[in-house]
């Protein structure tokens, strides 16, 4: 009798071991399934929702953000690749080479080999509801999850489509001037300005206005596809874009034709 009370005392224990370990604080003080933890930092960023890892053992993992579904980059339509390259540049924005803590779910990867991950920024940010919230994904729940957190992006998703943040803005961007992009950071809109300059920096262009604290970032090999003249000193130019920032200076980064326009 003494033996088959202790098995289940060590049953009970061992339940309650396992509740514990699997169980992880989730969004407002619910719970996250996990198979344990992960921490690591963002070493670079694919696209809107999938992000490579360093983990602390140093291995790199490339990690599929659960319930969010961002813009293909490849997509054939230059308006829907415009909205998937700022989904990108959000991301980078808030994650690259920042660290974050990883928990899963029911499934550990998909069918490409990538983890699956709830990302967690400060411990306590759950960033996949972060970029749905934003605007910058839709909630994708299609595959088995947490059903708490589904109802979390399902409500997230819809406060940003009301909101009218990140994709959900309704076209054509606010338009404004070099010196007030800082006050926009983090937003996507249209900065208008005189081009006083134009230089190298490592493989970047830098285009800088006349006035105002504000500068225009494009890959070199990004501007040799663009059509007509590259020169865009002494020229009005338009550049839509999410406002980042670089070194306490905000600046849109540029990726596709679409986000420039030249005047003469």
């Amino acid at each position: 009798m003494a033996v088959k009370k202790n098995l289940t005392l060590q049953a009970g224990l061992g339940t309650l071991l396992l509740l514990f370990v699997f169980r992880v604080p989730g969004l407002h003080g619910q719970a996250v399934r996990s198979s344990g933890e992960l921490s690591g930092t963002v070493t670079y960023v694919y696209d809107g929702d999938t992000i490579k890892v360093r983990l602390e053992s140093g291995k790199e993992k490339r990690v599929r953000l659960i319930g969010v579904d961002s813009p293909e980059l490849n997509d054939p339509q230059e308006p829907s690749r415009l909205l998937a390259f700022l989904a990108r540049r959000f991301v980078s924005w808030k994650l690259n080479q920042q660290p974050v803590r990883l928990t899963r779910d029911k499934e550990e990867a998909d069918a490409y080999g990538r983890l699956l991950a709830y990302v967690w920024m400060n411990n306590r940010t759950m960033f996949n509801e972060t970029l749905v919230r934003e605007g910058y994904a839709r909630a994708y729940l299609k595959y088995p999850f947490d059903e708490a957190v589904k109802a979390r992006l399902r409500e997230a998703e819809t406060e940003a489509r009301r909101e009218g943040r990140g994709l959900w803005r309704e076209r054509p961007w606010d338009v404004v001037g070099a010196g007030e992009a800082g006050r926009r950071r983090g937003e996507v809109v249209t900065v208008r300005f005189l081009c006083a300059r134009m230089f190298e920096r490592g493989r970047f262009m830098i285009l800088l206005p006349s006035e105002g604290d504000f500068e225009a970032v494009a890959p070199r090999d990004v501007l040799t596809t663009f059509p007509g003249s590259i020169d865009f000193e002494r020229r009005t130019v338009e550049v839509t874009g999410l406002v980042e920032e670089f070194k306490g200076r905000p600046q849109i980064v540029i990726g596709l034709a679409a986000q420039v326009k030249a005047g003469v």
